[in-house]
């Protein structure tokens, strides 16, 4: 009795190890990547040296030093003259030759004035297309380019679709790399209407002391799945 006992308890204690053992090996998932010490060298019999690390992280502009822009701040507006040159339309996403976009496209007036006309037809293998306003041109921030945008409160501009079913996202901000937007924000999708309306982006809970992309807009195949055409007009932070 004492050995078939013993045999019991040698079970036990060996099942309920590998009870709660596979639970701790399932909860550690994959190993972690660690970070090899390299070393270099200039000759094969040279000293060896540490391997130079990136400092991207300690090269980032601040954004206290610039002064804020005074309002209201145009990203487009064609009726302004001289005309606006504060961002410029030049970082083009995702599927871009799938865009066409008309700077100042009379067809489609308002307040007496051209708008900016955008066509969207999906082709690529992307699925999808998007634009930004930058300062500088291309600028994705690997320039010194923002602007300190701190006094403006909501950001506003006219929109309309050619059908009135279009779906368009909007954003500002968000650039990296050594001179990084303060903040970042996208509208999500909206569903554009047939007739002009001002579009109202809330910007109190926005850091805007350095924004170098000031607007952009991105359509979705599988949003706009035969395509789409919709007019931008007065774009401006207030």
């Amino acid at each position: 009795m004492r050995r078939i006992r013993s045999k019991w308890i040698v079970c036990l204690c060996a099942a309920g190890f590998l009870l709660v053992a596979v639970p701790l090996r399932a909860e550690d998932g994959p190993p972690k990547v660690r970070t090899a010490p390299v070393m270099v060298r200039s000759t094969p019999d040279g000293e060896l040296q540490p391997a130079p690390r990136p400092t991207a992280a300690a090269d980032k502009k601040p954004f206290e030093d610039k002064k804020p822009v005074e309002m209201p701040f145009f990203v487009l507006n064609n009726k302004v003259l001289p005309p606006v040159m504060n961002f410029a339309l030049s970082g083009f996403m995702g599927d871009a030759a799938d865009l066409r976009v008309s700077g100042g496209y009379a067809a489609m007036l308002r307040d007496g004035f051209p708008s900016l006309r955008v066509t969207y037809m999906p082709a690529g293998n992307s699925g999808w297309s998007g634009a930004v306003w930058q300062n500088p041109a291309n600028n994705w921030g690997t320039a010194d380019g923002g602007y300190n945008l701190s006094k403006a409160k909501s950001l506003k501009f006219w929109a309309r679709g050619e059908r009135g079913d279009e779906i368009v996202s909007f954003a500002l901000g968000g650039n990296s790399a050594n001179y990084p937007d303060s903040d970042a924000l996208s509208s999500g999708p909206i569903q554009i209407t047939g007739e002009w309306l001002e579009y109202v982006v809330d910007l109190s809970e926005v850091d805007l002391r350095y924004i170098s992309a000031g607007f952009g807009f991105s359509v979705k195949r599988e949003e706009n799945p035969y395509g789409c055409t919709f007019f931008l007009d007065d774009v401006r932070y207030e």
